[in-house]
């Protein structure tokens, strides 16, 4: 019976590889990204109409909103209640960003910086029209695999004028020259207003508020004067702005110092333009944009030519509530972003503490308390697997609002982790050997599915989520998230699957759910994640033969790395083929492949891994661990774990999941750039489902008749009755 099913299984899983071609390559036929892309271009339309007057930039360093006040800085608080407003990540090349950086980020619309340096260096006034250490930006940003194209602003945009020293960086040509430059006087607003009513995009450093004794005061001044000649400002009895003549934009491009990084504050006005929340499609979250965002925003409003590789997009802004619904967002994203990174760098070191000393004082108190470590550890270690999927969960509530944030996102973290876990031991299923593991692992899908398709919100600033800071992913799924997704997906299809006899029917539980996850997980405008595919398809090639009753071997590997491979070219190659300003990093990378420059995108991937395993002692000791728990996974004879050994007897494709597991953390591994991180989340999720199914209660009546395959069913039947 077997052996006649083997030929259509095959057929099978070659159809859906072909299916899953096909789907993956639709450009951009999601529900999801069709909203999206409609949102996008209809924002954009708005934003990109040039006004009558060329756009005023206006750069500081170290501005965020909390340092908005209506005594001390009337003139942005005012434009923060009738403008577009968001919160910008300052990310450059490296952690912390200086002046110099963001300058030179507006410049090229990528991430560049200025050379190491204890530290910032304080921009200089350009001497005889040449920017002062030009040579040393220009080898920096050859030298870091960033790619970034220094100069591209002035020549996507040829009439620019600048004024401050950080804006002739900005402001230069590619050989580092600047046309028109001017100190900041006493005449600000007056020169701003002029230049920008001649066509010329102007560009202004005001400094960086993060040095000592900087004056918001002053500050707010000269964004008055800019705001009064430019027609925005009227008498000053009024809370809110007029309507101006020229677009105006201020943003904090910059941390400004090395003491630490913080998400910083951006503001626009347009004529005719209604207030809401900035984003762009580089982002696609509502109030958040990035640096390399400003220059190709600057060229739109502009009317020049567009630039090419950029990291950024224009900005866009749909209208929103009020202006009370904004700055509650924008400081709700920052208070998040904040807590996020004061608690992920203790967080899970405690978590993973906690775990093993739990699991030794099970050991050591075996003998004499056999039944409470049981009935503890069967209870808590469902608990704890619901723990990652809960990190997600806790952006269904308003955390950031509460008094003591971090606190009350470890209490929603608790909180959700109580009521997953509560729920799986006390569902219907409960009685099923892995039954509360499925509940938990099908949560964990649908939780994440869902994020994926509506926006990724659950993942932003969340403990296993996105951290902003470092402006890795915006939308999407994330490597901590696509670990955990895998996870649970590989053991949800394994259990599922267990429940069938037909050969067939075991296929299509295991096939079609990773077909699916790889649409969702790779396609442009939903996951957008490139390793996802090769990843799931790896991972999940020995379940799937173990289904189909086919043994393993190495031909059959290598033929399945490379149908994925096929697959993921030909999405890279079919995103290629649309026009430029359409593609994804998909189509981008394609495009890197054939320039050459993709060598040194992966150098930095590789080199991000490398940072990641040798970080701390704890990261080093980590592929050990790992190492460790699937010895004991597969191997569960060896180490006397009963339970174990005895869902694999109830559940005969379980063990197949867990060794397709330890593939797929290990390919996750080495093809995404978090590295030793992928499979350290998957453990994480791992080790609580195998201490619960070693804990097990052997007293409950277990519905386990069918889930094993004939052969197996008759062994486990006459175990059984032997040991009765």
């Amino acid at each position: 019976m077997i052996a006649n099913a083997v030929p259509r299984g095959l057929r099978v899983l070659l159809g859906a590889f072909a299916i899953a071609l096909l789907i993956l390559g639709l450009p951009q036929s999601s529900f999801a990204s069709e909203q999206t892309e409609s949102a996008t271009s209809t924002s954009t339309s708005r934003t990109t109409t040039s006004a009558d007057a060329a756009p005023i930039f206006v750069g500081v360093s170290g501005f965020k909103f909390e340092d908005l006040d209506p005594r001390t800085t009337p003139n942005l608080w005012k434009m923060m209640k009738s403008g577009q407003i968001g919160t910008i990540t300052p990310r450059s090349v490296r952690s912390t960003s200086c002046p110099v950086d963001g300058w030179l980020g507006v410049g090229s619309g990528r991430r560049a910086a200025d050379e190491p340096r204890e530290q910032c260096r304080e921009p200089l006034a350009p001497l005889d029209g040449w920017v002062s250490d030009w040579d040393v930006y220009s080898q920096v940003a050859r030298g870091d695999n960033y790619d970034a194209a220094l100069g591209g602003l002035a020549e996507a945009v040829p009439k620019i004028s600048a004024i401050g020293p950080g804006s002739a960086i900005a402001a230069a040509d590619p050989e580092g020259h600047v046309d028109q430059w001017s100190p900041v006087s006493e005449d600000l607003g007056h020169k701003a207003a002029q230049d920008s009513e001649d066509g010329r995009l102007t560009l202004v450093d005001l400094g960086n508020t993060a040095a000592d004794g900087y004056s918001l005061k002053d500050l707010d001044r000269r964004i008055g004067e800019i705001l009064a000649s430019t027609g925005w400002l009227g008498d000053g009895t009024s809370e809110r702005l007029k309507a101006g003549r020229s677009p105006v934009i201020f943003s904090s491009i910059a941390d400004g110092s090395d003491e630490g990084s913080s998400m910083q504050s951006t503001m626009m006005l347009q004529p005719g333009h209604s207030p809401g929340l900035l984003t762009s499609s580089s982002t696609r979250q509502p109030g958040l944009v990035q640096v390399p965002d400003i220059a190709p925003t600057l060229v739109a409003l502009s009317g020049g030519e567009s630039m090419d590789n950029v990291a950024g997009a224009p900005m866009t802004s749909d209208p929103s509530g009020s202006w009370e619904s904004r700055y509650q967002d924008v400081l709700d994203r920052q208070v998040a972003v904040t807590t996020q990174n004061e608690l992920s760098t203790w967080f899970f070191p405690v978590v993973a503490t906690l775990m093993i000393g739990l699991l030794v004082l099970a050991w050591f108190l075996r003998k004499n308390h056999r039944d409470l470590v049981h009935s503890g550890a069967y209870r808590l270690g469902i608990a704890f697997a619901s723990m990652p999927v809960s990190t997600y969960l806790v952006n269904t509530v308003p955390w950031e609002r509460a008094t003591n944030p971090d606190i009350a996102m470890l209490g929603a973290v608790v909180g959700w982790s109580l009521i997953l876990g509560s729920i799986a031991l006390l569902g219907p299923w409960r009685k099923h050997k892995l039954g509360p593991v499925l509940f938990v692992s099908v949560v964990s899908v649908g939780v994440l599915a869902y994020d994926v398709i509506t926006g990724s919100q659950l993942q932003m600033s969340t403990l296993l989520g996105e951290p902003l800071l470092i402006a890795s992913r915006f939308y999407g799924i994330g490597n901590s998230a696509l670990a955990l997704y895998c996870c649970a997906l590989l053991l949800a299809v394994a259990g599922f699957a267990s429940l069938s006899k037909k050969p067939l029917m075991r296929i299509l539980i295991v096939i079609v759910p990773v077909l699916v996850s790889c649409v969702i997980l790779a396609a442009p405008g939903l996951g957008t994640k490139f390793g996802s595919v090769p990843t799931l398809i790896i991972g999940v090639a020995y379940l799937a033969l173990a289904a189909a009753g086919i043994r393993f071997s190495l031909k059959r590997l290598l033929l399945t790395v490379g149908i994925a491979g096929f697959v993921m070219l030909a999405v890279l190659f079919l995103d290629w083929l649309r026009p430029p300003d359409q593609r994804t990093h998909f189509g981008r990378f394609f495009d890197s492949i054939i320039s050459g420059e993709a060598l040194g995108v992966l150098a930095r991937k590789i080199g991000m891994n490398i940072d990641i395993l040798t970080q701390s002692w704890m990261t080093l000791l980590l592929p050990l661990i790992i190492i460790g728990v699937f010895w004991l996974a597969l191997s569960p004879r060896r180490f006397n774990l009963s339970g174990i050994q005895d869902a694999y007897q109830r559940i005969p494709l379980l063990k197949a999941g867990m060794i397709s597991l330890a593939i797929l953390l290990g390919v996750g591994t080495i093809i995404n750039d978090s590295g030793i991180v992928v499979p350290a989340v998957g453990i994480l999720f791992l080790v609580p489902v195998l201490v619960h199914l070693e804990t097990f209660p052997r007293t409950l009546p277990l519905a386990e008749d069918a889930v094993a395959v004939p052969e197996q069913r008759s062994r486990s039947a006459a175990k059984d009755s032997t040991e009765h």
